[in-house]
């Protein structure tokens, strides 16, 4: 899957007419691709939202403008008592001027259903959305709602959660990716709320979110992060670098690799190692002896974000940079992955004699490797999008396989 870059969208939640406006002026000259109209936080007439809307697509000129009214019950400032919920959003739908409606798909399913058939050939989409901000739910879970919101018939479907952990967030970002494998046309919107859930907002269009809110001064969810934060991060994961990432067992080669696809290229060389180790002023064994090997697997993650600055190069990565699955998708958007193999008995000939291998003090045996090995193999296949067998080839040989594997000659 070619990764794209999400779309940033910034709140007004102003609630009077005259800040609303004067909001939108100032965020037309932003860097950012979609403006939401928090309606719910309006202090006006109901009668007077579709001329708002009308005037605010006047101001933001060709950015997109998303309206929403955020119900008490998913988080939002609208009790009920102040606007019909439906039709309201009927005569937003009805009106064509807005480029997407927000529809919380979980107050009447039968209701939002009527809504998406009667209104499908209608400029305004339908955004499906699901709000949890107590927990977040089991994978399956995730991927039901988003199943019902295209069920529903909804141009795409949104869903926020508050994570408790970090693997809370991992769950939701997982479930996103394989919510977009198997339906890659329907689009999707997800995000972990709070601080734990701001990886969510910067990374999720790896995984297949197309869109990332964000703000410009006052947030309208926890968690938001500033445009500039977002831009700046998104310039550097989706800048399109095409570098050659060399990724498999430690010993598989890499290094030795890297050095002569700079030869024959004439691109700079990275080594993920000797960064960390660089930067953190301590060898990879004092990392782990000190820090621990979670740690360390944190600096490969927040390391690859430098990556992207870089000019199109060669990265030589670490045995275990391709075990976490943000990594690998982050690898995958800078260019080509290329998955190093070889045997157990090679592997154990090449690093027998090392001193900076942690994970193997008291382990160079056959036996050990070969289990690692098929350990992390899905990983590794799992990041690759070139494979190449380093038995019984010369350097030169490899390398220059790899230049043609990656189109590189």
């Amino acid at each position: 899957m070619k990764w794209m870059r999400p779309k940033i969208c910034v709140p007004i939640v102003a609630p009077i007419r005259d800040g609303i406006i004067r909001e939108a002026k100032q965020i037309a000259k932003l860097p950012v691709e979609m403006v939401e109209w928090r309606i719910d936080f309006y202090a006006g007439y109901e009668r007077e939202i579709l001329d708002v809307i009308t005037e605010l697509k006047r101001v933001l000129n060709e950015k997109e403008l998303l309206v929403t009214i955020r119900t008490v019950a998913e988080g939002g400032e609208e009790s009920g008592s102040r606007f019909d919920y439906f039709e309201t959003i009927r005569k937003i739908l009805e009106q064509q001027t807005a480029d997407y409606v927000d529809v919380e798909a979980a107050r009447d399913e039968e209701e939002v259903k009527a809504l998406c058939q009667k209104y499908s050939n209608t400029k305004t989409k339908v955004i499906g959305s699901y709000h949890d901000f107590s927990k977040t739910p089991s994978a399956d879970e995730i991927k039901e709602r988003l199943c019902k919101a295209k069920e529903c018939g909804c141009y795409a479907g949104k869903l926020a959660c508050m994570p408790k952990t970090r693997e809370d967030v991992d769950t939701l970002l997982n479930a996103t990716a394989a919510m977009k494998e198997e339906f890659p046309d329907f689009p999707l919107i997800t995000m972990s709320m709070g601080e734990l859930g701001k990886v969510s907002r910067l990374y999720g269009g790896l995984y297949g979110s197309f869109v990332s809110f964000g703000c410009v001064s006052e947030a309208s969810a926890p968690g938001q992060v500033y445009y500039e934060t977002m831009c700046e991060v998104f310039d550097k994961i989706y800048k399109g670098n095409h570098h050659i990432s060399l990724i498999g067992f430690m010993g598989a080669g890499k290094s030795t690799v890297s050095r002569e696809l700079k030869r024959l290229s004439g691109r700079e060389e990275v080594d993920t190692d000797q960064w960390i180790e660089k930067h953190e002023k301590r060898s990879i064994s004092d990392i782990f002896a000190t820090e621990g090997e979670a740690y360390f697997r944190q600096c490969e993650t927040d390391m690859l974000d430098e990556l992207g600055t870089m000019e199109p190069s060669i990265i030589s990565c670490g045995g275990g940079m391709a075990l976490r699955e943000i990594n690998r998708r982050k690898l995958k958007a800078m260019g080509e992955v290329v998955l190093l193999q070889a045997s157990p008995e090679t592997i154990l000939e090449r690093v027998k004699d090392s001193t900076n291998r942690p994970i193997l003090n008291g382990n160079m045996n056959i036996a050990f490797i070969s289990d690692l090995m098929g350990k992390r193999l899905p990983a590794y296949e799992k990041a690759a999008t070139v494979k190449i067998s380093t038995d019984g080839k010369t350097v030169t040989e490899i390398a220059k396989e790899i230049l043609e594997k990656t189109h590189q000659i």
